[in-house]
């Protein structure tokens, strides 16, 4: 009985061991193929490519990788540039230059002579436009990005090694004049962030249809103000570049008086209010200036006129008032101005020679000075563009504020 009794054990202890393995057999995932080793991709010419290429005697070689298109254009900045270029020169590739597919499916062009500068441009592949996939500088207009490209030479507009360096801060926030979220870009100069100073401020406004990036990327701002900051020929200063637009549609008519939408309260009610918050600043009027280029002068010639208490100092950069609206301007902001009894420090006008504004800028100048505004007037050579801009910036920072004025201490 002893036996038995053992076997009896020993075999339900078998039977168990076997069902358990069994169990195991039947719940084990089935058997995966494993993966198919990592291939690094086939090398291209693209791996290598150099897409701009600035020649000693300042001419550009463009080019982009795209075997499969048909057709190549370059839209670039710059041949306004040229030394000495004529208006039919400067627009006679408005719709692109076209490029030239050599081996290997590389697609080439070369523009200029081009003075030194930093300027935009995009590839068209097949009527597609696109940045260039080679360089990751980049600058953003209100509904697009471009590529940019640098002559050297330019020394007020380089960032330089022995120089000190300001920050350029991106900032969002909301805005009850312009529903929704809201940006612009702010540059506070060196020293700022360890310092107790009260600083002066310049609002930049940019042109219809880039944005508040424009005026720190492709306009250079920064590197202008740093530069002009430590030869002592600027007063330190914080530039609040807002953005201009009140959405993402713009298009430029007869019929739209620009400069008369919500961003003229949102600079007015929001931006000032939160800078004076948020920055050291020297929050009256003697120590703020207002400049804008193209539409941005438009804004800035409505806005500095209707509320004068607020600007001391005024930059107008290739803009004017349209002849038929014109009248308007006069007995609205002019009237508005004249009845303040305010006097501007600076009232400050530029326009090159061929810019498409002149005509206008010449005609609100006389407007403004038959309204007793001791308008300081220039006319540059060139033409409506950048190159334009960043020295008017370069011409216009160092007249603002007094440098004895600009570091008040808390």
């Amino acid at each position: 009985m002893r036996l038995i009794t053992k076997l009896i054990c020993v075999s339900g202890i078998l039977y168990l061991s076997l069902q358990a393995q069994s169990q195991e057999k039947i719940q084990q995932p089935p058997a995966q193929t494993p993966p198919p080793a990592f291939q690094m991709p086939a090398p291209t010419p693209n791996d290598t490519l150099k897409s701009i290429e600035v020649q000693p005697d300042h001419r550009v070689r463009f080019r982009i990788w795209a075997p499969a298109a048909t057709e190549v254009k370059l839209s670039a900045e710059g041949p306004e540039a040229t030394p000495n270029i004529t208006p039919a020169e400067a627009y006679k590739n408005v719709g692109g230059v076209p490029m030239t597919k050599g081996e290997q499916g590389i697609w080439e062009a070369m523009i200029g002579p081009i003075e030194p500068g930093i300027y935009r441009y995009t590839f068209s592949v097949d009527g597609v436009s696109t940045t260039d996939p080679r360089n990751g500088l980049t600058s953003q207009s209100l509904t697009h990005a471009s590529s940019l490209y640098e002559v050297p030479g330019a020394d007020f507009m380089e960032y330089k090694s022995d120089v000190p360096h300001g920050a350029i801060a991106t900032i969002y926030y909301e805005s009850k004049a312009i529903p929704g979220g809201r940006r612009m870009h702010v540059y506070t100069p060196p020293g700022y962030e360890t310092g107790t100073a009260r600083l002066p401020v310049l609002y930049l406004l940019h042109g219809g249809g880039d944005s508040d990036d424009s005026w720190g990327t492709v306009g250079r701002a920064g590197a202008i103000l740093d530069n002009l900051i430590a030869s002592g020929k600027a007063a330190p200063m914080i530039v609040v570049m807002p953005a201009g637009h009140t959405s993402t549609e713009f298009r430029l008519t007869p019929n739209v008086r620009m400069g008369h939408d919500a961003f003229n309260d949102d600079l007015i009610k929001v931006v000032l209010p939160c800078v004076d918050s948020h920055y050291r600043t020297l929050a009256d009027r003697d120590h703020r200036a207002l400049a804008g280029l193209s539409m941005g002068g438009l804004q800035t010639l409505n806005i500095s006129l209707a509320d004068a208490k607020d600007f001391a100092y005024v930059g107008v950069f290739s803009s004017g008032w349209f002849p038929n609206s014109i009248k308007e301007e006069q007995d609205g902001e002019v009237a508005q101005y004249r009845a303040s009894g305010m006097q501007f420090r600076l009232f400050w006008v530029n326009a090159g020679k061929y810019d498409i504004a002149l005509q206008n800028s010449h005609a609100t100048v006389a407007v403004l000075k038959k309204a007793g505004i001791n308008v300081e007037d220039h006319e540059s050579g060139g033409f409506h563009a950048w190159n334009n801009w960043r020295d008017y910036l370069h011409q216009f920072a160092p007249l603002l504020f007094k440098v004895s004025e600009s570091h008040q201490v808390e």
